[in-house]
């Protein structure tokens, strides 16, 4: 098969490699400048300026010229290089996620990213991202979904509601992307427009909130209203995002579609899903809705990627849809479980903070009592996130703990201001650590530690269950003996027992690794 090349708007990204040249003009008109040299002088060295530029747009020129790709059967062949040629290549069983972005930027030149991912990659970037004209990504996208189906496999698809993806995307929404993005704006402007038009915008938005303060400080009432409007950015962008949202199934694929202004579209290969993660945030679990989120290699790595399976959903349609999409990853019931005298371990966290804010804002008001007002509303703010968070561990006490049902394991447990349900392959655990406290070693509990395959580090942290409980759910014991059954190999074994503490107070720190 005959090699392409990618398409020409490529050639950007390569004249944005090589404007570090461009350090080589700016000097020479500094050290003019500062030689007392006038204008004349400056345009009879600008034909050096003129090589450089030259130099740059030629550069790029054969970075684009030399780089061309293949698609065959077996993988994705890439040629580059002008001076060092380099060849690579990369199986088509090896890769597990392939995606194409098509933002609005590059529609009317007919350009769509084609990005692929391997577990050979780094964790922060994506394998292999070229630009190609819309028909040949399209055409290598559908031949490697094309591969991956089977024909007595019946598809299967799922459109879900407005309304769902509406509360998707209040539940990704963060107040701090927004407030980022409109402090960037208001520096930016000030770049491009002038300092006095980003002052106005200033105070402009200053005596808005003045207006509507309505008895409460300024300040106060200032960074309220950035927190919200920031929301409501964060929020806008999720629903773009998001909308026409449809997953399609096939027997080896999972095929995912979103986006109005900018389509995405991703390819995951089934058997290289790490794990499924069903959230639910406090809001969510106020109104009885779960979301569906998939761990899989290049799906999820870049910012304005989405993540989600199923957006919010209550309990019972979830069930009947992620059956209907995986039903290889089917939860089960909580085996093990916190004992009742447990909830002070979960909530002491938030609880420290909840009760050492309002003393600390009580003090303050005493010694600066021109700034008692401003003090208290301070406290209050500070205290929604704090009683949100205690909120949450309190509701994780009643939800945590580990189930498993064959090699498929449920891990149930709080992360921050989200409840997540884990469902879990046993073949994607690496690492499980039991983490016992001097507290913990009276009744025989400790902290489970399940770190699993991914490309960043992933952690689940389910808090005090009983030690033998554990041991035994893994397929332990407290000796450390794990049997052989049949020809079935033991899952882990441990391999270090720390024993600091004299046996009435014995700490216990094994060491799991998957064999």
């Amino acid at each position: 098969m005959s090699e392409h090349r990618t398409h020409p708007i490529t050639l950007l990204q390569m004249i944005w490699r090589f404007l570090f040249l461009l350090i080589f003009p700016a000097a020479r008109g500094f050290l003019t400048a500062l030689s007392g040299g006038n204008v004349a002088q400056w345009l009879n060295g600008a034909w050096k300026d003129i090589l450089i530029i030259a130099a740059i747009l030629l550069l790029a020129f054969l970075q684009w010229w030399f780089l061309r790709y293949r698609w065959e059967p077996v993988g994705l062949s890439i040629r580059r290089g002008v001076l060092f040629r380099q060849r690579m290549f990369i199986p088509a069983s090896k890769m597990i996620t392939m995606s194409l972005t098509r933002p609005f930027y590059l529609r009317p030149v007919g350009g769509v990213r084609l990005r692929v991912d391997t577990w050979a990659g780094a964790g922060n970037s994506t394998d292999i991202s070229l630009i190609l004209p819309k028909k040949a990504a399209i055409d290598i996208f559908s031949k490697r979904e094309n591969s991956l189906t089977d024909l007595d496999f019946t598809p299967r698809e799922y459109h879900p509601k407005g309304l769902y993806i509406t509360c998707l995307s209040a539940i990704l929404s963060s107040s701090f992307a927004g407030v980022l993005f409109f402090a960037t704006f208001i520096s930016q402007t000030g770049s491009l427009l002038g300092q006095e038009f980003a002052d106005r915008i200033t105070g402009t938005f200053e005596r808005l909130t003045r207006a509507i303060a309505w008895g409460i400080p300024p300040a106060t009432v200032a960074v309220a209203y950035l927190i919200i409007f920031g929301w409501l950015y964060s929020f806008v962008r999720n629903l773009i995002r998001h909308k026409n949202f449809v997953v399609r199934r096939r027997k080896n694929e999972l095929y995912i579609n979103s986006g109005i202004i900018t389509n995405r579209s991703y390819s995951i290969r089934l058997d290289e899903i790490n794990y499924i993660d069903i959230r639910q945030s406090l809001v969510t679990k106020l109104l009885g809705l779960y979301s569906v989120f998939v761990n899989a290699v290049g799906y999820g790595k870049e910012k304005d990627d989405i993540s989600a399976m199923i957006p919010a959903n209550p309990w019972e349609r979830l069930q009947r849809h992620l059956h209907f999409l995986l039903p290889e990853f089917a939860a089960s019931p909580r085996q093990v479980k916190p004992n009742g005298g447990a909830i002070f371990r979960f909530i002491l966290d938030p609880l420290i903070p909840t009760l050492s804010i309002p003393v600390a804002g009580s003090v303050l008001a005493m010694l600066f009592p021109s700034w008692a007002d401003f003090t208290y509303s301070i406290v209050w703010m500070a205290m929604v996130p704090c009683l949100w968070f205690l909120t949450v561990r309190f509701l994780d006490f009643f939800s945590s703990g580990i189930g498993r049902q064959g090699d498929m394991f449920t891990l149930r447990y709080s992360s921050g201001s989200q409840l997540h349900t884990v469902v879990l392959p046993r073949e994607r655990i690496s690492q499980v650590i039991l983490r016992q406290s001097p507290i913990q070693a009276f009744d025989r509990r400790c902290d489970v530690l399940i770190y699993s395959m991914s490309e960043k580090k992933a952690r689940h942290h389910i808090r005090n269950l009983d030690i033998a409980q554990v041991m035994e759910i893994f397929g332990c014991n407290e000796t450390g003996a794990t049997p052989f059954i049949g020809d079935q190999k033991p899952m882990i074994s441990p391999t270090e027992y720390l024993h600091p503490f004299p046996n009435y107070l014995r700490q216990w720190k094994p060491f799991w690794k998957k064999r």
